[in-house]
């Protein structure tokens, strides 16, 4: 995939529209979404069906001494994403971002040998960051949230939306309607091919079909903490990277200021169902017996705790996002507008050929606001 990348955005200004604006989730995209119509003086309300606003990027203060990123983790693109996303010059971002280093070290398990090599000129290809003592939720808790937090309502579970007349209503599944000229949705595509939100009149055939062709990747975070490091930067497989999905062990503590030696594991798609399998100690176990395999049995002696986030079970979110290899039609269909009353913004609803991260998410939320208010 391409990232996308600011420089092609035009900026955001009042159009004619002038009315109500209801949006569904506060993730990412429903957050930047309420954000921008705050800044265009814009009535709007948001809905979140969970108990708080973060979406797929929530984070853990207790497992450590550093924000752990349950969800997204990294910045993929520019450090301009930041102040792009707050939208205001006025504003100066104090978020920490840290690139990865050429001194860093790249680990390969492949037929029972374990290679370690420093990742070298490699890193300059990856544009990848990391956050430092923050995470994508204190960005958006600091930045985002403060001036939108009193137009938010959580444990409202949009279950149908009726655009068939002049105004949008929704109702949630309480029984509760709500009414506003327009709606934006930010509901994960997994919930949607579930069918937990009803449309009237029924979707465009295009639209159905993209979210009966999606490829939805399951997702799994696990977090191992160790009393030394004994691992490198990175830790790959053979199967680290393939069509079907992903898994990577990485230093989860890199560049903190911590003592504490956390070891990361993110795995999506076919690779994810494998940890999948199994939860508690079972999980726990499973994966320091795959570690002790790598590094003669150097895991389980060093053990302290282990932390898991396992996105399938999270009710309102249930996978991860849309596959890396899906096509990018499947994206471009599904940010289509519908009506000039319902439109979509999220990772996986991108009109550019870039998605599944919080950048993405950010930016499909500043398309749909343009085109909402002209």
């Amino acid at each position: 995939m391409n990232a996308c990348s600011e420089d092609s955005e035009t900026p955001i200004t009042a159009g004619d529209f002038d009315g109500s604006v209801l949006i569904v989730g506060a993730g990412a995209a429903g957050m930047a979404t309420g954000y921008l119509l705050q800044q265009l003086g814009i009535d709007f309300q948001i809905v979140e069906a969970d108990t708080t606003y973060g979406g797929r990027f929530r984070t853990n203060n207790e497992f450590t001494d550093f924000p752990i990123p349950l969800g997204a983790e990294w910045l993929h693109v520019s450090a301009e994403e930041l102040p792009a996303i707050i939208n205001d010059d006025q504003i100066t971002v104090d978020t920490v971002l840290l690139p990865y280093s050429e001194n860093d070290t790249s680990g390969y398990y492949s037929n029972g040998q374990l290679t370690i090599e420093a990742v070298g000129n490699a890193v300059n290809d990856d544009q990848d960051k990391k956050f430092i003592g923050s995470s994508w939720f204190d960005f958006f808790d600091t930045y985002i949230v403060p001036s939108i937090r009193n137009r938010m309502q959580f444990n409202t579970q949009i279950a149908t939306i009726d655009y068939s007349g002049s105004k949008v209503i929704a109702s949630d599944a309480e029984g509760q309607f709500y009414e506003a000229d327009k709606i934006v949705v930010t509901v994960p595509l997994k919930l949607l091919q579930l069918g937990t939100v009803n449309f009237t009149p029924e979707l465009p055939t295009n639209k159905q079909n993209a979210i009966a062709d999606a490829t939805v990747w399951s997702g799994i975070k696990i977090f191992l903490k160790f009393s030394e490091a004994f691992y490198p930067t990175f830790l790959y497989f053979d199967d680290s990277e393939t069509n079907e999905g992903q898994r990577l062990y990485y230093d989860a503590a890199y560049g903190q200021n911590s003592a504490d030696h956390i070891l990361g594991l993110f795995s999506v798609g076919k690779q994810a169902e494998v940890y999948q399998q199994f939860s508690g100690d079972a999980l726990r176990d499973y994966v320091l017996n795959e570690l002790d395999e790598i590094f003669e049995g150097k895991a389980s002696a060093v053990f302290q705790d282990i932390l898991v986030q396992n996105w399938n079970d999270q009710a309102f979110a249930q996978a991860a996002y849309l596959a890396d290899e899906a096509p990018s039609s499947i994206s471009r269909r599904m940010a289509e507008s519908v009506a000039n009353k319902l439109y979509f913004a999220g990772c996986s609803y991108t009109q550019f050929a870039d998605w599944s991260s919080v950048h993405t998410a950010s930016r499909s939320a500043r398309d749909a606001v343009r085109e909402l208010v002209r």
